[in-house]
């Protein structure tokens, strides 16, 4: 009897410790979407979490281990396009100016923004690439595939296909490359703490993704 009497005194300890430890990370969670919302004032749809297993540490420490940001719209300046930011955060400081030791940014530019970024006839987007229709009559289709360098993002043709039979872009004149990019290109400039690592296409829009080191939230804020 004295035994599930001192089990049960045991989960309802434990439960009470789980209900807490959520409570708390919640509250971090929160005090974390208010500060990304005052440094990032073009963000919206602010969601902010940090894993549960963290919240002690958290808590006694100066930084925060790990913080995980979805942001659902950014207004980048200079700019008509509003992706959306998926931030991961490690050793961040609590202290201002906000301090974060390394940062993984990743924008994705929603697909019906990608299939009209550069006017092309039937674009839309398939596995990772855009397929557009080229010729005449529209008979052709094109693959192309998204590049970003120095601070220009544009369309990189892949393959032409013309009734069914492909053709490699080597196959082709090479102005025709230059003519895509040139229709294609966007300009997006980025902070300088930042460099890009990736980009890519998905049914869900262009992703491109960012790395900094030793990254001010403030001064990124006012740069982005």
């Amino acid at each position: 009897m004295k035994i599930k009497i001192l089990a049960s005194s045991a989960l309802a300890l434990l439960l009470i410790s789980v209900g807490a430890g959520v409570g708390i990370q919640k509250s971090i969670s929160s005090r974390i979407s208010s500060r990304v919302h005052h440094e990032l004032p073009n963000a919206s749809e602010i969601s902010a979490s940090v894993p549960i297993s963290q919240v002690p540490s958290d808590i006694t420490s100066n930084v925060l281990k790990s913080v995980e940001v979805n942001i659902g719209k950014y207004v980048f300046k200079g700019s008509a396009i509003k992706p959306s930011l998926k931030i991961n955060a490690v050793n961040i400081t609590k202290s201002k100016p906000t301090l974060i030791e390394s940062l993984d940014i990743t924008a994705t530019i929603p697909a019906a923004a990608i299939t009209s970024l550069g006017g092309f006839s039937n674009a839309q987007i398939v596995g990772n690439a855009l397929q557009v229709s080229v010729g005449s009559a529209g008979l052709g289709k094109a693959l192309l595939v998204p590049k970003y360098s120095n601070n220009q993002l544009y369309f990189q043709l892949q393959s032409v296909s013309i009734l069914g039979n492909q053709i490699p872009s080597s196959s082709l004149p090479a102005n025709i490359q230059d003519q895509i990019k040139s229709k294609s290109t966007r300009t997006l400039s980025f902070p300088k703490d930042l460099a890009e690592t990736s980009v890519s296409l998905s049914p869900k829009g262009l992703s491109i993704s960012l790395h900094g080191n030793n990254v001010h939230l403030g001064k990124l804020g006012q740069t982005l």
